[in-house]
């Protein structure tokens, strides 16, 4: 018989799979239909999206053009760093820096007027603008809409707040308040107010904060074209909104950068006057006691030695006051940084002509970790673990710039010690010199070092005064926002139909494609022929009829034909003993019994003495349409012991007689092993040429496996889309495990479609009545077909 399958195989047929899609291709027409009205309609609702940028080019440059000398003081800021980039971007993006750039554009009311299909933006383009207490409750983010109904009357209504839900009726700028709202609508006086009747606009009233996350979520700070330039690009519903947004932002960051340059130099221009001041005064009191002195004595010059020691003294003086100098502002360094938080406001010694990288570098990085606790607190509490973190390294890096100044305090000291050593030596030379002589160099030492200082301390306040009238910001506006990079981003009208089609013809394939994939039923010959070798006899259609009998009343339609073919194929020889047939099935429905008779009529339209045998004593087929008596049958032979003549009955056809099952026995597995039945086999091959046996189905009851050794050919039926793959695999290989006699298969209510070749060779007259059953069995297998997947 072959071997057996052991599973089923569920390979992806291509080939059913485009008959498929071929065979329902309304679904196909019906869903391209619907996609392109939806994208159509969608398309209407489309709101315009802009992306604008602006670019800057990003320096770092100390603008020193007018201090060229050593030891000048700097305008350098001292946050520019190897990171100058990412603390400009983030500068950029900052909280703080968005919520200036909000508060200074007139962003918190939004206004829109009514479109065929959706509300735009119009900006600064409103007939009316609405002022509302900012300390009072507001409906924040909600349309309102407004309608003019006469020259100085509107109607508020709203579908997004239950405040105005229901339209109320107002006097322009009249003060319109509750407990949830208080704002009034004032008509701009360019406006005529009767060309506003019948118009619709509306407008929101947002929140500060809201619009400042907003914007920090869509403002996108890239660098583009080389290391230094800048970026700033956004995108919105309105140009002018968004090109205003790009242009105060590059404005208020050049300005922030010009502002920091400056109160930079303004805090060196007043450490100097402080020290000016008290220069001023001591060089007074030191003039007046040059004059006294001379006034006094009559002072002449001295001599050559004098000069020369006076000179060395002179200079160890000089230094001595430049180290005291020095030592004051190490102490200002000491003091600001042990009571001050920041170090913005700070006098850098780069900026005094000191050298200090160490200092420099530490004071830096602490700028960089206070700035960016001030960013985080900006949005955070200091309960934040990561603030928390960032505090005590500020603090570490404090008490290691403390210890980086009092070391350099420390350094001072020891030279003025030195210097106090030297001039106590050259002093003590002094003291060989008469007393008028040593009292009028002190004094004129004195004299020179303090109007020597004074002279630097004028000469650099005026150089740094110079410097801050030619401060300009270290960064520049290449392009502003609106001169170029405009484009439209919102969804393109051709994508919306391009989806609609790609979705249109998707999703019908990929649901007729799951139909056929999971069914498990058959579904076509190749599911049966790639699941068992056991050969495919033949197909039948589906019946033109509700009728038994089919092939007697019709024996010349194409129908009758498919019967004939498995007739011909199984090949049947009555000479040689070849004369009973087996029809069995998986399960109950497959229309086996339908099959029997009508197979068994075709062997009796040959002229042949065909016989019918109803074997399914559990179900038993009446075969109404034989008006046959369902209580004669093989029970009455095998149980009540009638003649076998007596329990078959005869039909109106000539040649074809029937044997039901008649009553249902008790025991059927013993009757059909019996005897008895043997006898009636053996009498029945004498009397018939053919005989055509119905019994059970045995994916359910063992009847045809008893009564194979009574046959001589096996028909397994399988109906098209009722029989499941598993039950028929399991079953057909039970069949061939038994060793049924000559096996093979029947495909039944297969989909066989008539053509013009089949109405040449078999007539007009039943093809077209066959065309017209079969058209209307369509109809109804697709309804049954649909009502099953459902």
């Amino acid at each position: 018989m072959g071997k057996t399958v052991n599973s089923v195989k569920s390979d992806i047929d291509v080939k059913r799979i485009l008959s498929k899609y071929a065979k329902n291709w309304y679904f196909f027409a019906i869903s391209l239909i619907i996609a392109f009205l939806f994208a159509r309609d969608s398309n209407r609702y489309i709101v315009p999206q802009y992306s604008l940028k602006t670019s800057v080019l990003i320096e770092d440059k100390s603008n020193a053009s007018v201090l060229q000398e050593k030891g000048n003081i700097s305008a350098a800021p001292m946050f520019l760093s190897s990171k100058l980039i990412d603390n400009q971007i983030a500068l950029l993006k900052s909280y703080g820096q968005i919520k200036k750039i909000i508060e200074k554009l007139d962003f918190e009311v939004s206004y829109y007027e009514k479109g065929e299909y959706i509300w735009n933006e119009i900006y600064k383009n409103s007939p009316f603008i609405i002022e509302f207490d900012k300390n009072h409750k507001q409906p924040r983010y909600k349309r309102i809409n407004v309608r003019f109904i006469s020259s100085g009357t509107f109607e508020l209504s709203s579908d997004e707040t239950s405040l105005f839900n229901k339209s109320a009726q107002y006097k322009t700028g009249a003060l319109i308040a509750s407990k949830d709202y208080s704002f009034r609508l004032v008509l701009k006086d360019s406006i005529n107010p009767s060309e506003l009747v019948n118009h619709d606009w509306s407008f929101k009233i947002n929140e500060i904060n809201g619009l400042v996350a907003e914007y920090m979520g869509k403002t996108n700070v890239y660098v583009e074209n080389g290391p230094s330039i800048l970026i700033i690009s956004t995108t919105g519903t309105n140009k002018e909104k968004e090109k205003d947004y790009l242009n105060q932002l590059t404005r208020e960051f050049l300005q922030s950068n010009l502002d920091k340059k400056n109160e930079i130099l303004s805090n060196i221009i007043t450490f100097i006057e402080a020290q000016i001041v008290q220069f001023k005064d001591e060089l007074s009191v030191t003039e007046q006691q040059l004059e006294d002195f001379r006034k006094t004595y009559q002072f002449m010059q001295l001599e050559e030695k004098v000069g020369s020691l006076l000179k060395n003294l002179d200079s160890e003086s000089k230094d001595k006051k430049n180290f005291l100098i020095d030592l004051e502002y190490y102490n200002y360094l000491l003091n600001y940084v042990k009571e001050r938080e920041d170090l913005d406001d700070m006098v850098m010694p780069s900026s005094m002509g000191y050298n200090l990288p160490m200092f420099n570098e530490l004071s830096g990085r602490l700028s960089k970790k206070i700035q960016e606790r001030d960013n985080l607190l900006a949005n955070s509490t200091d309960k934040n673990p990561y603030i928390q973190v960032l505090n005590r390294e500020i603090e570490v890096m404090k008490a290691s710039l403390v210890e980086s100044i009092t070391t350099v305090i420390t350094s001072v000291d020891q030279k003025v010690n030195s210097t106090d050593y030297r001039m106590w030596s050259l002093n003590d030379e002094f003291l060989k010199l008469p007393g008028i002589e040593r009292e009028y160099i002190a004094i004129m030492r004195k004299f020179k070092i303090i109007d020597n200082l004074y002279d630097f301390l004028l000469r650099r306040k005026a150089e740094v005064e110079i410097q801050r009238a030619a401060n300009t910001p270290d960064h520049e506006i290449i392009d502003f926002a609106g001169e170029s990079g405009i484009s439209n981003v919102s969804k393109n009208p051709k994508s919306a139909y391009i989806n609609a089609i790609i979705w249109a013809i998707l999703l019908p394939a990929i649901f007729l494609f799951l139909i056929v994939f999971l069914n498990n039923r058959v579904m076509a010959d190749e599911d049966i022929t790639s699941n068992t070798p056991v050969t495919l006899i033949g197909s039948i259609a589906n019946s033109p009829s509700d009728k038994s009998d089919v092939v007697l009343r019709s024996p010349n339609s194409y129908f009758t034909e498919l019967f004939r073919i498995i007739r011909i194929k199984l090949n049947l020889k009555p000479e040689n003993q070849e004369q009973v047939v087996i029809i069995t099935s998986s399960s109950v429905e497959e229309g086996k019994s339908f099959f029997a008779i009508n197979f068994a009529s075709v062997y009796a339209l040959t002229g042949k003495k065909a016989l019918f045998i109803g074997f399914d004593f559990r179900s038993p087929n009446e075969l109404a349409d034989f008006n046959l008596n369902p209580d004669t049958g093989i029970t009455s032979y095998l149980v009540n012991n009638l003649p076998i003549e007596q329990v078959i009955q005869k039909t109106y056809t000539k040649n074809l007689d029937i044997l039901l099952s008649g009553p249902i026995p008790p025991n059927p597995d013993e009757l059909i092993e019996s005897d008895k039945t043997k006898m009636m086999f053996d009498d029945l091959r004498n009397k018939y040429d053919y005989i055509i046996i119905d019994t059970p189905p045995i994916g359910l009851f063992g009847d045809a496996f008893l009564l194979n050794k009574y046959c001589d050919a096996t028909l397994f039926i399988v109906r098209h889309n009722f029989t499941r793959k598993k039950e028929f695999v399991s079953a057909i290989n039970e069949a061939v495990e038994n060793q049924m006699n000559r096996l093979s298969i029947v495909y039944n209510d297969a989909d066989i479609r008539l053509n013009e070749r089949n109405i040449r060779i078999y007539g007009e007259e039943a093809p077209k009545r066959f065309i017209l059953f079969e058209l209307a069995l369509n109809f109804r297998r697709k309804i049954i077909n649909f009502l099953r997947k459902i």
